[in-house]
């Protein structure tokens, strides 16, 4: 099922990792109209945020989304609920649902997206409902479900390693949030199409992004990638001067290199769709109790949206060293990665 390229755009591409930046320091929570200027921990960080800013002055630049993935043996889902603008007003706001069975031989993709459509957001737990579609989270499982036409997904990602939730200014009254409610996991998702059956099980993750920006002026970097019995995650967003780095999670610890000591080099280019993509990159850092040396290249890309006009989305390989409190561990593991902006 092929959409309209610019939603695709909106909805994958003008955010993924428009959230910002991480860090282990936290502060006390952000109150209502406070525009975050340093990183902190908010309470209840996996629900919705919308209403403790629905008064502020640029709140029709609003976004907030819940993604997920799981990364099979032969196929990868992603799925991603997603609201943008002053959501007090139907004229202004845009809700819906994205997902995407992807593997080497198409992209079946479907998108939910349609005026005044009814939804619901929890601002006490992960708990959202889009069209009837849900995505929320029971007894420490994260629970996905969504149907149109003749494409349905059921899907559950049993969340590993330390969440972890950073808010920080970027430029002006831009900021943004960013909860990563599941840094690695297991996950399991049934998608049924045209009569067929799908199951997709393997490595998951979720993050969940919030915040105001004008969405075609943001630059960002984001990856993660499951390392045996952790995760490296790396974010960075802005406008003009990024701000973000590198996280390594496991079950008991959460360590962060920030943006001074955290370093991507893009080693080689290529065109995909068109668009310029780093094939070959080298991220790198190092800062007390945690060390990272590690290449990523390109394994699959593949192609949301319409035709000429889809965009690229990135799967690739990790490979290197992690050193974690001492202890060094040979990384060969594959993951999802963006690359967006004019930095590089």
């Amino acid at each position: 099922m092929k959409h309209a390229a610019i939603l695709i755009t909106l909805v994958i591409l003008a955010g993924q990792i428009t959230a910002p930046s991480h860090s282990t320091e936290h502060e006390a929570p952000v109150s209502h109209g406070d525009v975050p200027s340093s990183v902190v921990s908010c309470g209840n960080d996996d629900a919705a945020h919308f209403k403790y800013h629905e008064n502020e002055s640029h709140i029709i630049h609003w976004y907030e989304w819940w993604y997920a993935n799981i990364r099979g043996e032969e196929q990868d889902i992603i799925i991603m609920f997603f609201t943008f603008g002053n959501l007090n007003c139907p004229l202004s706001r845009v809700v819906g649902v994205f997902a995407a069975l992807l593997d080497d031989e198409e992209c079946i993709e479907s998108l939910t997206c349609r005026p005044l459509m009814d939804f619901t957001l929890d601002y006490e737990r992960c708990n959202v409902t889009i069209g009837g579609n849900r995505f929320y989270e029971e007894n420490g499982t994260f629970v996905i479900t969504y149907r149109k036409d003749d494409f349905s997904v059921v899907m559950t990602i049993e969340p590993q390693g330390m969440p972890f939730t950073t808010v920080r200014e970027l430029e002006g009254w831009q900021w943004g949030g960013w909860h990563v409610g599941a840094p690695y996991g297991t996950g399991n998702a049934t998608v049924r199409y045209n009569g067929n059956t799908f199951e997709v099980r393997g490595n998951a993750y979720h993050d969940h992004n919030w915040g105001m920006s004008r969405k075609r002026q943001l630059n960002w970097d984001w990856s993660e990638f499951f390392i045996g019995n952790g995760s490296i995650v790396y974010g960075a967003a802005g406008n003009r001067e990024l701000k973000g780095g590198i996280h390594y999670v496991d079950e008991n610890t959460h360590i962060f290199i920030r943006e001074d000591k955290a370093h991507i080099d893009y080693v080689e280019w290529g065109r995909i769709n068109g668009f310029k993509k780093p094939t070959k990159m080298h991220m790198y850092g190092e800062d007390e109790n945690l060390r990272v040396d590690l290449y990523i290249e390109l394994e699959k890309a593949y192609v949301l949206g319409f035709g000429a006009m889809g965009k690229p989305y990135l799967r690739g390989r990790a490979y290197g060293e992690v050193s974690v409190n001492g202890v060094t561990k040979s990384v060969n593991a594959t993951g999802f990665y963006e690359h967006h902006g004019g930095f590089g």
